[in-house]
C-alpha cells in the first residue's frame, strides 16, 4: 500500500520543527529513521497531514558522558550506539544489546528517538532509562 498524502517539511533547526510541531498540533508527526513510522503510514495504521523529518537538526545526534550521566540524542542512529567505545565503555550492555536488533540495514537508518517514541511492541529498547551495570543511562 502506499500511504495518504501529507506535506513534508524538512526542518534544520530545533526551534523551526517546533513551531512547526506548535502550529500542526496532532495533525503532525516527527519523523526520524522511519522505521516504525513508514510501514505505519504505508498500511494506514497512522495518517498525518504533515510529516517533519527532522535528520537535517545534527544537533539531536550524539553521544556523550556528561557528569556520570550517558547521554544520547534523539537522532542516534543505532549504528552508532551498537560501534560506540564510549558506550562500550559506560554502557556495554545497551552497546551489546543494539547489536542484536534487526539486521545492519534497520541500525544504519533507525534512531533510538524514533524506537522509544514510538513505543512499537516489535522495537527492541527498553522504554524508560535503566540501570546498566551500575552505571546510569537516559535517552
Amino acid at each position: 500500500m502506499k500511504p495518504a498524502p501529507f506535506r513534508y517539511i524538512a526542518p534544520t533547526t530545533i526551534e523551526h520543527a517546533l513551531s512547526l510541531l506548535a502550529e500542526h498540533g496532532d495533525n503532525a508527526k516527527i519523523l526520524a529513521g522511519g522505521q516504525s513510522l513508514v510501514p505505519a503510514l504505508n498500511f494506514r495504521l497512522a495518517r498525518y497531514d504533515v510529516l517533519i523529518d527532522i535528520n537535517r537538526i545534527s544537533q539531536l545526534a550524539f553521544i556523550r558522558h556528561d557528569n556520570g550521566i550517558v547521554r544520547i540524542g534523539s537522532m542516534t542512529r543505532q549504528r552508532e550506539i551498537e560501534t560506540s567505545d564510549l558506550l562500550a565503555r559506560h554502557a556495554p550492555l545497551l552497546a551489546e544489546a543494539t547489536r542484536s536488533i534487526a539486521h545492519l540495514p534497520i541500525r544504519s537508518r533507525g534512531t533510538i528517538g524514533g524506537s522509544l517514541s514510538h513505543a512499537d511492541p516489535a522495537a527492541e529498547y527498553p522504554a524508560d532509562r535503566r540501570e546498566a551495570g551500575g552505571r546510569r543511562f537516559r535517552v
